[in-house]
């Protein structure tokens, strides 16, 4: 088999190490620990098959990939790292490297709309993996646990909802008309889902699946060009004619690990529709994913797992050649690994990652199975052990060869400037973020918060306050607004309308962002978001609010003094403060009574045997655990920190309260759906201690989330302090 892909040296004999084109149908697998190399012969490969005509899909998470983009232009350089620069002239001009950057518009934005599918260019059997996908998908978006009971009915009902959609010729083309049909279902049609899952948790999943189309995600499904494969592929829209496509789609332009997840689901979905509708024999593309562990990992399973997973297994019956990296072999599902035909093992030194690849060294190569393993902890940068029986009858010690492009870490500033300079005028941004046919939902961002989450966004401004609004909505508006909700039947007679015209009026006021609504049970509800209520919530009036005591000028010299500093001065990063917010978290107020026996000496110079005292504790919603605040020490977690409840140490004496509108708060959202009830708190109070609980009721205590970060690298590191003592939250 001729060798197209040349990888570098044989470290024996010096002799050049590649691989036969068709080969690669069969995938290829680079492994090794931080530092042992594994990108740099992933983007070696990725060189190689360009210069071969094949186009790229590249999957970055950190920024080592958008450096393809950038020529190498040193050619005594090149010289002195065994590269001809010839060649790397040669890919210069046949490379048309292009960085794409999902829910943002650093590179070329894209966007990924769940529901995006057209179910009539499918088969049968196609069209029912494809919405089966689409379901998980939104189920993944939603929160759920895919491998929980919950998770897999709701995959169940979303997926019996399209194939119903389907059928009536109603499919929808977006995610805010599937949202819509949910809306305005009735009670004989939701008696269909029933079957799969709890009606009342099918509302509340229903509830969620409105609130996605808000804030920072609306943007992921928006804002861009939507995933096209013809156009990642170079065969579409901004194709540069005589020139391979390299898409990178850079990732961490999405700030959380869920997000990433689904962005993943939704392109691995696309490509995998793609090529069955351009099925080939020979390679036609690769894909490429770098750090691919927390998308396809052993147990867990994250929305793009099973579409990897089915992608590894059929793309090679269609000419899409895949390619994956990891650092961490044990973190990957043996199943999707067993998929891969040609290994490149570099440094490894765990037990558990050892052993992890040993099987399939003994499978590939039984005779030197314990010679390779010996050799795999010693290996320095650049150095693989390749194992690829479709190439070799034994397995090959390579050294790598050095790069045609830079060898760089791209954070989103660099990202930018090359986007101005190279794409923007060949892939026109969107005019607007949003479908026209979507209604404005409330602001609401149901997703659990990760170490990199972007928060909500800040509360919308008071009507007064927003311009040009039509005198007669107003008007509605502030009638809307006399009570929390109101159904149309109800908003009918204040406004004497008929029920009909009500309807239109209140979906008027939706789509001007006066007004948002909700499902409760299968009645629609709307209220006015004048009056700063969460009704969508349960939060129809004032709620209780702490002052915070740190205010932001404290909060960013208290960031200042959290930064990481290189070390000695020489070595690690300097990180900055980049930004700082002001943010809520829900507790539990428990207010209670509690009788103590007093000693012999007190029933002396006391009244009565007993004393009675009222205090009160705070829970954290999730969890129920006690909250413990010390001035000195910050604000803690315990489950029973005291003997008596009434000694427990906490916000008394230092807590100011404030009644606040619910929607002027910025808090977790979802923390707050998926909180214990007020009833399961004050059970578990009882649990504690023998007090009498007399009422429980929620509070918000102020948080500063700061935001630091190393210039030059992707990411940050955040930070969260207590707004009343200054002291970093570790929950």
């Amino acid at each position: 088999m001729p060798a197209e892909l040349l990888l570098g040296s044989d470290r024996d004999d010096g002799s050049a190490v590649g691989l036969g084109l068709d080969s690669l149908l069969r995938h290829f697998m680079a492994l090794g620990s931080s530092g042992s190399g594994k990108t740099v012969l992933s983007k070696v490969l990725v060189e190689e098959v360009v210069r071969n005509g094949l186009p790229a899909l590249c999957l970055d998470p950190q920024g080592d990939l958008c450096s393809l983009a950038l020529n190498a232009d040193d050619p005594e350089a090149l010289a002195e790292k065994g590269i001809d620069p010839a060649l790397a002239r040669q890919f210069a001009e046949r490379a048309d490297v292009v960085i794409f950057t999902p829910a943002a518009r650093k590179g070329v934005p894209l966007s990924a709309d769940p529901i995006r599918i057209d179910p009539h260019a499918l088969s049968a059997r196609e069209r029912v993996h494809a919405f089966t996908a689409t379901a998980t998908m939104l189920v993944s978006l939603l929160g759920y646990d895919l491998g929980g009971d919950d998770g897999e009915g709701l995959v169940a009902v979303f997926d019996k909802a399209l194939h119903r959609l389907y059928e009536r010729d109603r499919f929808p083309p977006n995610l805010a008309r599937f949202t819509d049909y949910w809306q305005a279902i009735d009670e004989a049609e939701q008696a269909v889902y029933t079957r799969y899952l709890d009606g009342k948790k099918i509302d509340q999943a229903c509830r969620k699946l409105a609130r996605l189309d808000v804030g920072a995600r609306r943007l992921l499904f928006h804002d861009g060009i939507p995933l096209d494969m013809e156009m990642l592929l170079g065969r579409g829209p901004g194709a540069a004619s005589g020139k391979t496509r390299v898409s990178v789609i850079y990732l961490n332009t999405l700030h959380s690990q869920e997000d990433k997840e689904y962005f993943v689901a939704a392109l691995v979905q696309q490509l995998y529709t793609w090529m069955l509708a351009n099925p080939s024999k020979a390679p036609q593309a690769l894909f490429y994913i770098d750090e691919v562990a927390p998308y396809i990992p052993p147990v867990r399973k994250p929305a793009c797992k099973d579409g990897l997973s089915l992608l590894f297994k059929q793309a090679r019956k269609y000419g899409v050649c895949c390619l994956m990296a990891t650092q961490n072999p044990a973190d990957v599902d043996y199943k999707a690994m067993a998929q891969f035909g040609s290994w490149a093992l570099g440094r490894l030194t765990t037990r558990q990652d050892l052993k992890k690849v040993q099987p399939t060294v003994k499978s590939l190569d039984p005779v030197r199975v314990d010679t390779v393993m010996e050799q795999l902890p010693a290996q320095k940068p650049g150095e693989f052990l390749i194992i690829s029986p479709d190439n070799f009858k034994a397995t090959r010690p390579l050294r790598c060869r050095w790069l045609y492009t830079r060898h760089e870490t791209l954070d989103e500033e660099r990202i930018e400037k090359l986007t101005d300079e190279r794409w923007r005028k060949r892939f026109p941004l969107p005019t607007s973020d949003a479908p026209t046919s979507a209604p404005a939902k409330p602001n609401v961002d149901p997703k659990p918060k990760t170490k990199e989450t972007p928060r909500p966004r800040r509360p919308e401004k008071p009507v007064a306050e927003q311009p040009d609004v039509d005198p007669k909505l107003a008007k509605q508006a502030d009638l809307l607004a006399k009570t929390a909700t109101m159904t149309a039947a109800e908003f009918a007679g204040h406004a004497k309308l008929s029920e009909s015209a009500a309807r239109s009026a209140l979906k008027r006021l939706v789509q001007a962002g006066l007004a948002s609504q909700f499902k409760d049970g299968r009645v629609n509800r709307f209220w006015a978001r004048s009056n700063g209520l969460r009704p969508d919530l349960g939060l129809v009036e004032p709620v209780k609010a702490m002052r915070p005591l740190i205010d932001r000028q404290e909060a960013e010299r208290i960031g200042r003094n959290l930064r990481e500093r290189k070390l000695l001065g020489l070595v690690g990063g300097e990180e900055e403060l980049v930004e700082i917010q002001l943010e809520y978290r829900a507790l539990y107020r428990v207010h209670f009574r509690e009788k103590l026996r007093r000693s012999f000496w007190k029933r002396l110079v006391s009244r009565g045997e007993f004393e009675h005292r009222e205090e009160t504790v705070y829970l954290y919603p999730r969890n129920l655990q006690l909250v413990v605040f010390h001035p000195k020490d910050g604000m803690f977690l315990h489950e029973r920190p005291e003997e008596l409840a009434s000694e427990v140490e906490d916000f008394d004496g230092i807590a100011r309260f404030d009644q606040r509108p619910p929607g002027e708060l910025n808090f977790d959202e979802h923390e707050w759906l998926e909180r214990r009830d007020e009833e399961a708190a004050s059970r578990h109070f009882q649990t504690l201690y023998a007090a009498r609980p007399l009422s429980v009721e929620p509070v918000f205590v102020p948080l500063w989330r700061l935001h630091l970060r190393v210039p030059g690298k992707p990411g940050a590191r955040i930070v969260t302090i207590d707004a009343l003592s200054g002291y970093p939250l570790d929950w």
